[in-house]
């Protein structure tokens, strides 16, 4: 009954029979009207067996049409796990559309055999990259600090020499970084890790940085509290978003990080008492290479908040900004409390 189903003669025939006795019925219910004797026989069997007709033919068609739409989704099935079996020879619709189908899958898996060789190529391309200036800026930052050493005359132009020497490092390491993390070669491998001991990790990466301008930074966690994430990457986010803390809170001024679990999420908040945001400039924050009007002159290059969102992001979480002017800013990173299961 499948294969008559999915065949166009088949919904033909149908119509022609089921029109065919249709018609009949009418007509002999017309005819009956002239005759005075059966006219109470046969209309009423007359309406009954058009009636009968018309059931007939719709249960004929759904099952048509249903066994169609199975066809499809075993077809569909296939093509999802990967086993596309050939289209049937046959000039039926469905036919057409499995041939169809199959010229797309095939497109789509060309296509993304395509995008694998062009990630392979950029990862060399940024592996290079990395490693031919590895070399020569570590010499220039060399040369540089013997020249600190020796020189005495000019110890501000090879201060300067060296601020730039460095800064044309960090450059470059972060754009490799970005770049490996947009085209998905970097790997998130996230994983059930204790909040505090993480935080206190990235406290003390910054701590002689925070020491500089006499910050108080501190931490509030309660012990025991986890979350699901890649410690790695979760460090240079929260590290992007506390060296920001620490650059713009003036001499003297505090840093809180406080951390509060929830049922489906753990929020991670650095708080500062620094310079504030202005409502209008928090969605552009987070681009590439953003810098506020008030921090334009500030050290910095404008990716570190672009780069910790998309870590955040990759690893199944997300941040937000509550900040005003004038009275510091607080970031929120909020991370799944457990894996999928």
């Amino acid at each position: 009954m499948e294969k008559k189903a999915i065949s166009n003669g088949w919904f033909y025939r149908l119509y022609a029979v089921c029109g065919g006795c249709f018609l009949l019925l009418c007509g002999a219910a017309v005819l009956s009207c002239f005759m005075d004797f059966y006219i109470r026989l046969v209309v009423p069997a007359a309406l009954a067996g058009m009636a009968i007709v018309l059931i007939l033919f719709v249960f004929s068609v759904k099952k048509g049409v249903l066994a169609i739409f199975g066809e499809c989704n075993a077809y569909l099935d296939d093509a999802i796990e990967g086993n596309l079996r050939p289209p049937k020879d046959e000039e039926t619709e469905l036919a057409l559309f499995e041939v169809k189908l199959s010229r797309f899958v095939h497109l789509q898996q060309k296509a993304f055999q395509d995008a694998n060789a062009q990630k392979a190529q950029i990862e060399a391309l940024l592996s290079d990259i990395s490693h031919q200036t590895k070399t020569p800026i570590a010499n220039i930052l060399l040369y540089s600090q013997l020249l600190r050493e020796k020189s005495g005359e000019n110890r501000e132009i090879v201060e300067r020499l060296v601020q730039q020497s460095e800064k044309l490092k960090f450059l470059i390491q972060t754009l490799v970084e970005m770049s490996r993390l947009e085209n998905g070669i970097i790997k998130c491998v996230p994983r059930q890790e204790n909040v505090r001991e993480f935080c206190i990790q990235v406290i003390g990466d910054f701590y002689e940085k925070a020491q500089e301008k006499n910050l108080d930074v501190r931490l509030e966690c309660q012990n025991g509290v986890t979350a699901f994430f890649d410690p790695r990457w979760m460090g240079e986010a929260a590290g992007n978003i506390l060296d920001n803390a620490i650059k713009y809170t003036p001499e003297g001024g505090r840093i809180q990080l406080t951390v509060t679990p929830y049922q489906l999420f753990v929020c991670l908040e650095v708080a500062d008492s620094g310079m504030g945001i202005r409502e209008e400039e928090i969605p552009r924050i987070f681009g590439r290479f953003y810098r506020g009007r008030e921090t334009a002159s500030a050290e910095g290059l404008g990716i570190g908040l672009y780069l910790a969102r998309e870590m955040v992001t990759a690893q199944k979480g997300y941040i937000k900004v509550l900040s005003r002017p004038g009275e510091g800013s607080r970031f929120q990173i909020f991370l799944p409390a457990k894996g999928e299961k």
